[in-house]
């Protein structure tokens, strides 16, 4: 049995020491960015990158660090084991940091793990080290401490393979860099850079063992997990912009299409799809605009719709689906930007298919939340206002209004309710006298609720007999109401038997008449 230092030269033992504080501060990094907790995937491999290569510098320091020879070659194996590892994990970060649209096709390429899996049997499992590497008994000093190596062909395999997931994860970055749709290219253009430092640096390690230059090895290590790092970090919101803008697109419930200058279908989401079945994600170019256009028919017969060479126009046109026969508005926008001479240069246009029934829906959405009460359903006093103008102004078709009732109601004891009750019993009080109210008149007829505890009814046709019978059948019900709390109601209306009127006059005179009736009435609050 050696000595237990009888292997390790000052070199290797501060070699050994600097590589171990490079893998403690991969392992930094990676702690801070699992703490921020960010769940796009491009962060995640650049996690598992930062974290490979930590545990390959760790496996090295162990083995530098060791003071004897007996373990030595397992010590190698292992750090061999992990190189196809980080290899990979910085691929699918590139990968995923150029592309982060296409992350959800990434489990297609985990078959790439299998050259990994094989290195890391080679390495583990002693009958197979043959086939890859061979490591000796024999040491020699440059001037750190090496065991002599014997280079099986699985070796070359895997060798290979590494670097060509480093130069294509450089090919995705490239593509990003010369993207149109990359306003950001710095960032891209670093990790370049960084990804040239760790071509470099393996070939260094691998291939040169300059003595005077070993310092240079940890120097890298450091210099790459740091660029990587604050790359990462620095671009970040770039990707969370580009993941919510994808979001975006898809939660939309009407197809939009994404095309280049030469009508290429660059993006579509999932209603797109939907809408033209002839367009696949799966495929390498998801389609043209004729590819869109054939799953509709002009709604009006244009010459221009048979002529897709017109496709600077920003015209908007109505096409019917051949697949259900839905009426589609088509909206249409250029995309342009300024070249290096300041003139503006097509890039490309967005297409956005609306259903007509969807826009009349919308409209009625709109109606609905600016003209009628959330609580009751009713008119607000929005709607009220172009009733006057209605009303007041109404033209031929005016007298058939005629004679026209304003009944103005009044809640007694609301504020004590809310007070001895809560809000909650307030609104059940409200909702009940509208629906009280509303029981009392014709459908034609109009309920306003222009305050907290007033309505205003509008009766077109009823004079002042027919109005008087409403109003004590609204008080009746009211009364019998049983609640635990008194229910009741002020009214006071007003008939107007002919026009011109004043509008507003008449709602005086019927809230003067309801004023009288309050003040008469007396609706002592139980508790």
């Amino acid at each position: 049995m050696e000595p237990a230092i009888s292997s390790l030269n000052y070199v290797t033992l501060l070699f050994g020491i600097t590589r171990l504080m490079v893998a403690f501060y991969a392992f930094f990094l990676v702690g801070i960015r699992v703490q921020k907790e960010q769940q796009l995937v491009s962060f995640v491999f650049m996690r598992l990158f930062i974290f490979s290569l930590g545990l390959w510098e760790l496996a090295r320091a162990i083995y530098f660090l060791y003071p004897g020879t007996d373990h030595l070659p397992r010590l190698m194996a292992i750090v061999q084991m992990t190189v196809p590892f980080t290899s990979l994990a910085l691929f699918f970060f590139c990968l995923s940091y150029a592309f982060p649209r296409k992350v959800d096709k990434l489990h297609r390429l985990f078959w790439l793990g299998a050259i990994p899996c094989i290195t890391m049997l080679c390495s583990l499992i002693p009958a197979l080290n043959k086939y890859c590497i061979i490591y000796t008994s024999q040491l020699v000093y440059i001037p750190y401490r090496e065991n002599i190596m014997i280079f099986g062909p699985w070796f070359y395999v895997h060798t290979v393979y590494s670097y060509l997931l480093v130069l294509a994860g450089v090919v995705c970055l490239a593509i990003k860099v010369r993207s149109p749709s990359t306003e950001n290219k710095k960032e891209p253009i670093h990790a370049m850079v960084a990804l040239l430092l760790f071509i470099f640096y393996n070939m260094y390690r691998t291939f040169i063992s300059n003595p005077k230059a070993i310092w240079f090895i940890p120097m890298l290590s450091i210099a790459v997990i740091t660029l990587f790092f604050w790359i990462v970090y620095a671009d970040e919101n770039l990707l969370i912009i580009e993941r919510g803008q994808e979001g975006l697109m898809q939660s939309l419930l009407f197809p939009i299409f994404f095309l280049n200058k030469d009508h290429k279908i660059i993006y579509a989401n999932q209603e797109a799809l939907n809408v033209c079945p002839n367009i696949h994600t799966d495929a390498p170019v998801l389609g043209y605009q004729q590819d869109i256009m054939s799953n509709f028919s002009p709604y009006v017969i244009d010459s221009k719709l048979e002529d897709y060479s017109h496709f600077q126009s920003e015209e908007n046109i109505l096409l019917q689906s051949k697949l259900d026969g839905s009426l589609y508005y088509v909206q249409q926008k250029i995309i342009t930007s300024t070249g290096k001479k300041k003139a503006d240069y097509l890039q490309g246009k967005i297409m956005l298919l609306v259903t007509i029934s969807s826009i009349q829906s919308l409209f009625s959405i709109l109606e609905n939340n600016a003209f009628k009460d959330p609580l009751c359903g009713c008119y607000n006093r929005h709607f009220l206002e172009l009733k006057q103008v209605e009303i007041t102004r109404g033209g031929t078709n005016l007298s058939a209004l005629f004679p026209i009732t304003f009944i103005m109601c009044d809640m007694d004891n609301l504020k004590k309710v809310n007070d001895n009750f809560g809000h909650g019993a307030g609104n059940e009080y409200i909702v009940l006298s509208h629906d009280i109210i509303k029981s009392a008149i014709r459908q034609s007829d109009w309920i306003f609720r222009i305050g907290g505890d007033e309505f205003l009814v509008l009766l077109h046709q009823t004079d002042k007999t027919v109005a008087q019978n409403i109003v004590e059948k609204i008080e009746k019900q009211m009364e019998q109401v049983k609640k635990p709390y008194p229910t009741s109601i002020s009214i006071g209306f007003f008939t107007a038997d002919k026009p011109p009127i004043d509008y507003q006059q008449c709602i005086r005179e019927a809230d003067q008449m309801m004023y009288r009736k309050k003040q008469g009435r007396k609706t002592p609050l139980e508790g």
